[in-house]
């Protein structure tokens, strides 16, 4: 197609870039339970967010993979070809990069199958964002955690008329 394009087009038309899919991913745990939450921007624009709750005993850790997993899974369900994937764990973002060896057994597991999705796409860029940055996926997993309702607008002007 892209050559197409150019011979057709004229020497000013030599690239057509592919617009990446983003992923922003976070996954919690505490005392009430664990749970992950996900957010796929389209190359559009348009958001998607996913809130779900995992098993209860995953650790923080392996619930930021059961995130950046699950998150992956729906890339490669939608054929995305190009992906930015955004995340505040440093461990995870950094095994995933090359940073750092995943030692934990346990964790291995999801490394290795996030490794392997990870491949079929053309362009992946992932990178390590401060907290901060990640505000919208850490709500979704703590809702999904247990640790902190989702309280929508309406909801808080109805408390602040109380």
């Amino acid at each position: 197609m892209a050559n197409f394009i150019a011979q057709h087009c004229g020497p000013e038309v030599t690239i057509v870039e592919v617009a990446p899919w983003t992923l922003f991913f976070d996954g919690s745990s505490c005392g009430t339970g664990s749970g992950i939450g996900i957010i796929l921007i389209s190359p559009q624009g348009a958001s998607y967010e996913f809130s779900l709750p995992i098993e209860a005993s995953a650790t923080n850790n392996q619930a930021e993979y059961r995130a950046i997993w699950n998150g992956i899974q729906l890339l490669r369900e939608i054929k995305a070809d190009a992906v930015e994937i955004f995340g505040d764990s440093i461990l995870i973002i950094n095994q995933l990069t090359g940073g750092c060896e995943c030692r934990d057994d346990i964790l291995r597991v999801y490394y290795e199958q996030c490794l392997q999705l990870l491949k079929e796409f053309k362009s992946m860029i992932i990178e390590h964002i401060p907290k901060d940055y990640n505000e919208d996926a850490n709500k979704l997993d703590q809702h999904a955690s247990g640790y902190r309702p989702i309280c929508s607008a309406m909801a808080l002007e109805l408390m602040a008329d109380d």
